[in-house]
């Protein structure tokens, strides 16, 4: 029988039906309830990075190949990117730095597959209060929310990898009440509340190539303490969610009726997830 404290890594097509079929880990699995906490997990180009204590693993779960990266410093936030322009994959680090008694920033670290190094490349700016416990990538630029310390209002930093710099910051609507953020199909996605209903949830997707504007592309109207994640849009215009607060694990929201819709998957019956992570299927090298 499987204690609380066993982990194990699944996958499964996200679609109104589905299968779980168990994956074994490229690394042994810390079984304590402290680092099952702290797993990151993000995809990229059909690559998974997994990243726990000071393990951090890129991983491709169809080819079952994986490559251990030296740590940079001890803890941190992760995400990662392929740039074709290179052939090859970068890590954002945001985390501590040297501390002393005169600092204490955190600092941005960038690991390169094509140099096998990290160097640090900055600071969190330090006039904006770190709002996230994760980093969100898409297109090779690192979104993170923030706070603004003079105003307190929340905005968005955004740090481009590619030139290794911050960009101007991306602001959220005054119509919504901010709930945070998500990719959803390589796109980044902004989940709010109305300020009129507070219950309804509204996803945005910013389309970085056009005009950097927001376009609303659902609202919703939930249960209330209900707690949704995006995952990934699926056949006809849905989009399916990871579920918080419910021993179902998977909604899918149907375009058509307008309606959130249970998704069964067999072989998960009973077990909780920490983190659902949306990728497709590649023969992509994580050697790179």
């Amino acid at each position: 029988m499987k204690n609380q404290f066993d982990y194990y890594h699944y996958t499964m097509e996200l679609d109104s039906t589905s299968i779980a079929s168990l994956v074994e880990s490229p690394v042994p699995i810390d079984q304590s309830p402290i680092a099952f906490r702290k797993i990151q997990c993000f995809s990229c180009n059909g690559i998974l990075l997994l990243a726990y204590n000071d393990i951090i693993i890129m991983w491709n779960p169809a080819t079952r190949e994986s490559r251990r990266i030296p740590p940079s410093k001890t803890g941190g936030l992760y995400n990662f990117c392929y740039f074709p322009s290179i052939e090859g994959y970068k890590i954002f680090r945001l985390g501590p730095g040297v501390i002393t008694s005169l600092s204490n920033d955190m600092d941005i670290d960038i690991f390169s597959t094509k140099s096998n190094t990290w160097k640090t490349v900055g600071i969190f700016p330090p006039n904006y209060y770190f709002e996230e416990y994760r980093i969100y990538m898409s297109d090779g630029i690192a979104y993170m929310m923030a706070e603004r310390k003079e105003s307190e209002n929340c905005t968005i930093l955004r740090f481009c990898l590619e030139r290794e710099e911050f960009l101007e910051e991306l602001l959220i609507p005054n119509t919504i009440s901010p709930r945070g953020i998500t990719v959803v199909g390589e796109k980044l996605c902004l989940i709010g509340g109305s300020l009129e209903d507070n219950r309804k949830i509204r996803v945005y997707c910013l389309y970085m190539k056009e005009t950097n504007s927001w376009n609303k592309i659902l609202a919703i109207q939930l249960p209330f303490k209900i707690s949704l994640k995006p995952l990934s849009f699926i056949k006809d215009g849905g989009i399916m969610f990871q579920n918080y607060m419910s021993k179902n694990v998977f909604k899918a929201y149907n375009s058509t009726t307008h309606k959130l819709e249970k998704v069964n998957v067999a072989g998960i019956e009973g077990l909780h997830f920490i983190q659902v992570v949306a990728y497709v299927e590649t023969l992509s090298s994580p050697l790179l």
